[in-house]
C-alpha cells in the first residue's frame, strides 16, 4: 500500500512538473511573438507577395503621396525592389475591377479614386457633400490656380461670385486682393479632403490624370 502511495505521489509530481514546463513554453511563445510572420521561412514568391502587400498597405494608410526612398526606409526594403513592386501594383490596379488606382506623380506614388468614380464619391470626402455647381467652380480654380476672380467669372458666369463666397467660407479656397480683383488658390483643407498633393503643381498633375484631360500648353 505504501509503495502504491509513493507511486501515486511520484505520478502527481511528474504531472505538476509537466504543467510547469508547459507554462514556461507558453510564456516563451508569448514573449517571442509566436505566430508573427517569419520572413526567413517564406519562399521567394511568398516573400514577394508579402512585401508587395506591405507597400500597398503603406499607400493606403498614408495621408500623403510617398517616394520610393520613404517606403524603402520605413519598410527596410531595397529601393530597386520597392520600385519594381510599385510598378507591379500600378499594373494590377489598372486591370482590377475596383474604384481605386495607384498613380505616380513626379517622384511620388499615391492611392487614389479612379476618375470615373470620383464625382459620385466626392460626397464621402471629409467635410461632407459639395453641390455640383460649387464643385465645378472649385475644380476650375484648382486646375488654373492661381486664377484671378475676374477671369473665373468670365468662365463660370456671374453665379461664380456666390460660389467663391461659399468656397471661401468653407475654407476650400483663399482669396488674396490683387488690384481691383482677387487671386484665388486652393487651401490645404481642399487637398486633404480630396486626397490630393498639397504642392500646387503636383496637385494639377494628379487632377489631370484623374480627370483624363489634356494638360494646357
Amino acid at each position: 500500500m505504501i509503495e502504491k502511495d509513493n507511486n501515486d505521489l511520484k505520478s502527481t509530481q511528474e504531472k505538476t512538473e509537466d504543467k510547469k514546463d508547459l507554462i514556461v513554453i507558453n510564456e516563451k511563445s508569448i514573449f517571442e511573438g509566436e505566430g508573427d510572420e517569419d520572413e526567413t521561412k517564406m519562399s521567394d514568391s511568398e516573400l514577394m507577395y508579402y512585401n508587395r502587400n506591405l507597400i500597398e498597405g503603406a499607400l493606403y494608410a498614408s495621408d500623403k503621396s510617398l517616394t520610393v526612398e520613404e517606403i524603402s526606409m520605413k519598410l527596410e526594403l531595397p529601393k530597386e525592389k520597392v520600385e519594381e513592386l510599385l510598378n507591379e501594383l500600378i499594373d494590377i490596379y489598372e486591370k482590377r475591377l475596383t474604384s481605386l488606382a495607384i498613380i505616380k506623380i513626379g517622384l511620388k506614388y499615391q492611392m487614389q479614386i479612379k476618375p470615373e468614380y470620383s464625382e459620385k464619391l466626392y460626397p464621402f470626402a471629409q467635410g461632407g457633400a459639395i453641390a455640383e455647381k460649387y464643385l465645378r467652380t472649385l475644380t476650375i480654380i484648382a486646375l488654373k490656380q492661381p486664377i484671378l476672380k475676374s477671369k473665373l467669372i468670365k468662365i463660370r458666369g456671374s453665379g461664380a461670385y456666390e460660389h467663391v463666397k461659399y468656397l471661401k467660407e468653407n475654407g476650400l479656397i483663399d482669396a488674396n486682393k490683387k488690384g481691383r480683383t482677387s487671386e484665388l488658390t486652393t487651401t490645404e483643407k481642399y487637398a486633404e479632403m480630396f486626397g490630393l498633393p498639397r504642392n500646387i503643381e503636383e496637385m494639377k498633375k494628379a487632377m489631370i490624370t484623374q480627370l483624363g484631360i489634356q494638360p494646357e500648353e
